[in-house]
């Protein structure tokens, strides 16, 4: 059905509550509008006034839906139709719009002072394409927090119903006194654009039919397994249809985060404490977040009751409100006077035991962060800083911290802690480090050579810089006595054990128990050879088993501090006193990449060793293939292929970031050794800017990596076309295509009388046996796709340029007069007589225009105008510059002499110039300035 058509039937069906957006102007029709406004506004006299007003109204209408930014709508409409003069375009569309919407009966945006006509083009389109994922999000949060993911025709219209009547309260200004669930929703309101508001006031039924539709489509996504496929109706549908990736991965999130026992209901979440800042300080506050109860379990008032080692501590009644399944509970926060290591609750109703924590607390100590939020000891970092609280009485010990400070509280002692790499704090023996989370069995990584390995007799060795801090893990219900250590081939007992270590316990929460041990003393004089294994007692499997060298000193250098794309890499320096190695200045000691370690041998101990170390060499693969990904490489989403990668830089600390947009997020890494792996579909799937731009960020430098596009497109085009018969003739394509469609190159000359379609092309493409006339061609690049309302498929404009065979002056004067109109010298400038060019041709030879010069004169007995050439063709100019709608050339006779001007009658080369000397009337031309009729 035609827009005009569809315009029809929404009026007739709706009369004055008709709202135009309901016509779902199309892409393709917007385009077509486009055209015939600035048709409109170039030559007025060629339209009705019916015909203006609607297609001002319409195009507008188009325009707000697809174009607009959200900022300054004339100002934004005047710019993309080319307009300089904004007041009067708006003048223009305000008149026209005023008079369509009266002789139509169409509902205007009005107040008590004024009609806000950039108001009524928004509210006849209901919602815009930059409206629409705060719009989404929006009806997100209602399906989620206020509907509780249930989407009953009664529920979904009882909400319909409190937006209706919640908008026209804040419409007429009135309290908002409706109240939804125990909310007046004013955060709902305040995020709706204005212009929906409005129009679902008007057209209640149809635009609470398309929200509650999309309600719909929540509830099959959260309920469904498999892949649902959403139709677009219309043009709502189809921005609905573009939020569809992002819509699912947060309902996804949504999906993993209610976790449900085996009866169906919700869980209970866990309570979670909190340092609230006060006018008299920081205070010590538990927070019970919002609980569901079902409704068969209310009897009376509910009431929470807090125990310490089943001594009740407090009862307190909880605010609770009534849901779509369940009762709620609003979110209830209280004082704590003292710091309680067996803390309990319970919800209760009447005699109904409701709900009964375990204990909260998980260690005998609290963490938080700087701002006061409950903190996990597994995630503590280095110069930040920490407030923990402890019993009054707990034993509490500080090695080394940056910073550290006690106070003394009612129940409590609060430290404010800043950790550092070697920093410890001992709380009733528990280990609380930053440096505790990230240490395996064996010596820490502080002390390790990373990039560096030695090998001897078909063993890997270990560099590490001492051997006094080897640490070993085990669990909390097992004793050191059930492992047996070896050292160098020497079993130790658990005496000899007990000598060099020291236990205590991790920090983490976890409860497990770690073992220091100094094994330093095992070497003797010149001894830097260190293996160990560690079995169960009466297991011959080792749990444990690494092989290490001491090496004090260890240094080496690359000519670069990272390599990418070489093919060779060149090692500066490797030295180390304690092995006595040095490199041979006078060597090459150039490394093929393909080796990835620099070799070199050395005695230690009686024994040939082999020391290896890393090249800097950045190394990005594919998961899934184990392709190897190409730096700066341009990905589309829907074909993207990057989902696992495997990042290995040796040696190095580094972090991936992904810029989208004005934002950057760090990605998640797993991180083993060297090697890493990241998993990029969350931030393909949603998708944040028309880009995502991802890199690697090493010692304070950006790598960047490849580029994840969103919108198809061509970049780098560049077209040529040559006679078929010189060498690399015919017609050349040649560009990168980002996308998955099917390309289509069509060319077309300036009259379109004729045209050819080259279908399903690659790039870079060739045709050497076409053959082209001198002319300008207008040449597309597209890709297609379904319409939107069926029919034939949409054309999806990638590049489009004009192909020029032949010279552009010479093509365009073609069977046209090229005359005169100005002359130039001495910088003035001159009107001349009509002074009109002939037969215009360019030599590529000489490299430059020729052309016969002719004009017209009045016989002075008959009246009649005739025409003659001029004495001295062809006339000679060297190259044309365009300005605007005329040419400037320099021309010169056939004998190269320059042309001159009557400044009395503008004749150009008149017979008198020849005898005269009248320099002020006869001037040497400069410039003549030219035009195309």
């Amino acid at each position: 059905m035609q827009l005009q058509d569809r315009v029809n039937k929404i009026k007739e069906k709706y009369e004055k509550k008709a709202l135009l957006g309901l016509a779902s102007i199309t892409p393709e029709e917007f385009s077509r509008l486009s055209d015939d406004f600035r048709e409109m506004i170039q030559h007025p006299s060629r339209f009705k006034i019916q015909e203006k007003r609607q297609l001002t109204t319409m195009t507008l209408i188009g325009f707000n839906m697809y174009r607009f930014s959200g900022q300054r709508f004339w100002e934004e409409l005047a710019a993309y139709f080319d307009v300089e003069k904004v007041q009067s375009l708006r003048s223009e569309c305000v008149v026209n719009i005023e008079g369509f919407c009266k002789v139509n009966r169409l509902y205007m945006y009005k107040t008590n002072q004024q009609t806000l006509y950039r108001e009524t083009i928004q509210m006849h389109s209901i919602i815009a394409s930059h409206q629409f994922p705060k719009f989404i999000q929006v009806l997100f949060d209602l399906y989620i927090k206020d509907l509780e993911e249930d989407v009953s025709d009664e529920i979904v219209l009882e909400l319909l119903r409190h937006l209706r009547k919640l908008f026209k309260n804040y419409q007429n200004q009135d309290d908002i006194v409706s109240v939804y669930r125990g909310s007046k929703m004013t955060v709902t309101n305040q995020q709706l654009p204005m212009s929906f508001k409005k129009a679902f006031l008007l057209n209640w039924g149809k635009v609470a039919g398309l929200v509650k539709r999309y309600f719909l489509f929540f509830d099959l996504l959260m309920r469904e397994e498999g892949q649902l496929q959403f139709r677009p109706n219309n043009y709502y549908d189809y921005l609905f249809e573009q939020h569809l990736t992002e819509i699912g991965t947060q309902l996804e999130m949504q999906k993993n985060s209610l976790v449900r026992n085996g009866g169906g209901k919700k869980q209970f979440k866990k309570p979670f404490f909190r340092l609230e800042e006060t006018l008299t300080g920081l205070h010590l506050c538990l927070t019970i977040p919002k609980q569901l109860i079902l409704p068969s379990d209310i009897g009376e008032i509910i009431e929470v009751t807090f125990f310490n080692n089943k001594n009740m501590l407090l009862k307190k009644e909880l605010d609770a409100m009534p849901g779509a399944f369940f009762w709620k509970t609003l979110p209830s926060q209280y004082h704590l006077d003292a710091f309680y290591p067996q803390l309990t609750y319970t919800i209760t109703s009447g005699h109904t035991n409701i709900f009964e924590s375990k204990n909260i607390m998980s260690n005998n100590f609290l963490l938080f962060n700087s701002k006061g939020d409950q903190f996990l000891p597994s995630k503590l970092k280095n110069e930040e800083t920490y407030f923990v609280i402890t019993e009054k009485d707990a034993e509490v010990e500080l090695i080394g911290l940056t910073y550290e400070y006690a106070y003394q509280e009612n129940g409590y002692i609060r430290y404010e802690v800043i950790f550092n790499e070697d920093s410890e704090m001992w709380i009733d023996g528990v280990l609380l480090s930053a440096s505790s989370k990230i240490q395996p069995d064996g010596f820490p990584s502080t002390t390790k050579y990373k990039g560096a390995r030695l090998l001897s007799d078909n063993k890997e060795y270990a560099p590490v810089k001492s051997a006094s801090y080897f640490s070993f893990t085990y669990p909390q219900k097992d004793t050191l006595n059930k492992y047996r250590f070896t050292v160098n081939g020497v079993s130790l007992d658990e005496k000899a054990i007990a000598s060099i270590g020291v236990i205590s316990t991790l920090g983490d929460g976890t409860g497990r128990l770690q073992c220091i041990l100094d094994f330093s003393g095992f070497l003797k004089q010149d001894e830097r050879i260190l293996e160990i294994v560690i079995r169960r007692d009466g297991d011959f499997r080792p749990i444990f088993e690494q092989n290490y060298v001491v090496i004090n000193d260890l240094r080496w250098t690359f000519q670069k501090m990272f390599y990418m794309d070489e093919t060779s890499a060149q090692i500066c320096s490797l030295e180390s006193s304690d092995l006595s190695i040095t490199l041979n200045p006078h060597n090459n000691h150039s490394v093929d990449m393909k080796a990835r370690y620099y070799r070199q041998s050395f005695n230690l101990q009686g024994r040939q060793f082999f020391i290896e170390v890393a090249i800097p060499l950045i190394s990005i693969e594919n998961g899934a293939d184990q392709r190897k990904i190409t730096l700066e490489k341009k990905y589309y989403f829907e074909s993207c292929p990057l989902e696992d990668l495997t990042i290995n830089i040796p040696g190095q600390i580094y972090e991936m970031q992904c810029s989208m947009g004005n934002q950057n997020k760090k990605l998640n890494i797993k991180r083993q050794g060297d090697t890493s792996v990241v998993n990029l579909k969350p931030y393909i799937s949603s998708r944040q800017a028309n880009i995502h731009e991802f890199s690697l960020r090493v010692s304070n430098r950006d790598y960047p990596l490849f580029q994840v596009y969103y919108e198809e497109r061509l970049e780098d085009v560049e077209c040529k076309y040559a006679n078929p018969n010189r060498l690399m003739g015919g017609l050349s394509l040649t560009g990168e295509y980002i996308g998955n469609r099917e390309l289509y190159l069509e060319l077309s000359d300036e009259q379109g009388g004729s045209r050819k379609i080259y279908d399903n092309i690659r790039l870079p493409f060739y045709d050497p046996h076409l053959e082209l006339a001198f002319d300008v061609y207008h040449l597309q690049v597209y890709t297609t796709s379904p319409s939107f309302f069926g029919g034939c498929d949409e054309k999806n404009i990638l590049f489009e340029d004009k192909l020029i065979h032949g010279d552009e002056f010479v093509l365009k004067s073609r069977k046209r007069i090229v005359q005169s109109v100005a002359a130039v010298s001495n910088g003035e400038r001159f009107t001349t007589s009509k002074l009109c060019f002939a037969g215009i041709g360019y030599d590529p030879y000489r490299e430059e225009y020729k052309a016969r010069a002719y004009f017209f004169y009045t016989d002075r007995y008959t009246g009649e105008e005739k025409k003659t050439y001029l004495d001295q063709n062809p006339i000679r100019f060297k190259e044309v510059i365009p300005m605007n709608d005329e040419f400037i050339i320099t021309p010169e006779d056939a004998h190269g002499e320059w042309m001159i001007i009557d400044t009395h009658t503008g004749n150009i080369n008149p017979r008198a110039a020849d005898y005269s000397h009248n320099y002020q009337r006869y001037k040497v031309i400069e410039n003549l300035v030219i035009r195309i009729l």
